[in-house]
């Protein structure tokens, strides 16, 4: 059954004067472009071991942790994960009767009037946890956009996945529909639904800082730029989506050269992603909450600091002192073509009030098998970015823009007024990041962390579970 997707009333246009004349812009933004913003909330997840959580959609924010858009399917109203690293959309059935169940909302088949139930079974499996249903077809809501039918997964058996901790009814997937568990031959995915109505086929995204269901920092658009942010998609650096060891587009993958600790380029391994050279492929994952890369490079990058990081053996983490004001950068692009994004510093220093001995969390932490590539870039570096998610057209391929959001002056203001004074406060030198990448030794095996999904880990025999939420990878994947 084809889907219908109907713009309401409540539309928004977005005006421009001229198409945007960036040779780097992978799309023309004509005069007149339909689109849609959404709100953002961000939850805090408290099954993290270590208490920090995470939401223009509506995007909510709890913490640091996981951002909610609210969705209506059927009629009915859930907040659900907003996650650029699956593209399936499913919520929670009132025929769920566990625990995980019981105190979030869920959706009551007698209620909707346009439920198709296919009988088809789908299963997905995460980090810690499970969900299980049949997959449906039902009216689909979101910001301005009306989709009938929608195909959604049901999902009547839910295992260890702790909703009621950050308050979600489900996932809303937005990464490629190759990726999706439900079959493309059933139906197509949200984001397919969307993108056939849209002018130009792009969705972006700012995570904020702020808790609460009005975040007035963060920003779910649909073929549309949020102005607070950006007025015209010539403002963002554009780099393609790789391919990089798979048959066609998976993930939001983009390649990266290096990082910059201090003022100074760090040296980082030969990529694990087969035929990639020169550069490292990094997943960009809104359902990831940290940054996530190679042990050997991730220490490279704390022991560049020196005196100022320290690994936890007890925690298998990396600390930071929680008055250190910490300036990385992460260099994106090749080496022809790059941009250099600071990452906010108390996204580099974590102190949410449970710290030991003036140490917090790091923001960057180690894994050898991110399985996608050899980074995930969690809501620790996208909330200092602003990011435009192109799909592809019949002229254009899949691209990614950034529009780096952080004002290091005002940030550093906002990191001492919290921490209190630094002793080393210089500024660090600018940064020649030509030729920085060479060969090391092999790559230390992956002892830290076991990685049970795309964009999860845990450290040691603590079950850092919500760090992701993500469905393993298919067999034979990266």
């Amino acid at each position: 059954m084809p889907s219908l997707v109907y713009a309401l009333l409540s539309m928004t246009v977005l005006h421009t004067t001229a198409a945007t004349s960036n040779p780097s812009t992978p799309f023309t933004q004509g005069e007149y472009q339909k689109g849609s913003k959404l709100p953002i909330t961000r939850v805090q997840n408290d099954q993290l071991r270590f208490r920090r959580s995470q939401s223009s959609m509506m995007l909510s924010n709890q913490n640091k942790f996981s951002y909610l858009v609210p969705i209506r399917i059927g009629g009915q109203s859930f907040p659900l994960i907003l996650d650029t690293g699956s593209s399936d959309l499913w919520v929670v059935s009132d025929k769920c009767s566990s625990k995980d169940c019981s105190s979030v909302s869920r959706y009551s088949q007698p209620s909707s009037k346009d439920l198709e139930t296919l009988g088809t079974p789908f299963d997905l499996s995460y980090l810690k946890g499970s969900v299980s249903g049949v997959v449906a077809l039902d009216v689909v809501s979101l910001g301005s956009f009306e989709i009938r039918p929608q195909v959604f997964g049901l999902a009547d058996d839910i295992k260890d996945m702790n909703l009621a901790g950050n308050g979600h009814s489900g996932i809303l997937g937005l990464s490629f529909p190759s990726e999706a568990s439900i079959s493309p031959n059933v139906a197509p995915t949200v984001l397919e639904n969307i993108f056939k109505y849209l002018d130009e086929p792009y969705f972006a995204i700012k995570l904020g800082t702020s808790p609460g269901p009005n975040d007035p920092t963060s920003s779910l658009t649909f073929g549309q730029l949020d102005e607070k942010y950006a007025s015209h998609l010539s403002e963002f650096f554009f780099t393609p989506v790789s391919t990089a060891g798979a048959s066609g587009y998976t993930y939001w993958k983009v390649s990266i050269q290096t990082f910059i600790v201090d003022g100074q380029p760090v040296q980082l391994s030969p990529s694990t992603v087969r035929g990639v050279r020169d550069t490292q492929i990094a997943v960009v994952d809104t359902g990831t909450t940290l940054i996530v890369g190679p042990t050997s490079d991730v220490d490279a990058i704390w022991g560049a600091t020196g005196s100022a990081a320290r690994y936890n053996t007890n925690e298998k983490i990396w600390e930071v002192r929680c008055n250190k004001a910490v300036d990385i950068r992460l260099v994106l692009g090749n080496r022809d073509r790059h941009v250099e994004l600071p990452i906010d510093y108390e996204d580099v220093n974590w102190d949410e009030g449970e710290h030991e001995s003036g140490w917090c969390i790091g923001g960057i932490q180690a894994n050898d098998d991110v399985g996608s590539g050899d980074w995930l870039l969690g809501d620790a570096f996208l909330r200092s970015v602003y990011t435009v998610h192109f799909i592809g057209n019949t002229t254009h391929p899949p691209s990614m823009g950034f529009l780096g959001t952080v004002d290091r002056n005002v940030t550093y203001e906002q990191f001492r007024a919290k921490r209190g004074p630094d002793l080393d406060q210089s500024s660090p030198p600018p940064a020649n990041i030509q030729g920085v990448l060479r060969t090391p030794a092999r790559p230390a095996a992956p002892i830290v962390y076991s990685l049970g999904s795309a964009g999860g880990f845990i450290g040691g025999a603590a079950a850092m579970t919500a760090f992701r939420m993500r469905r393993r990878f298919l067999a034979g994947g990266l």
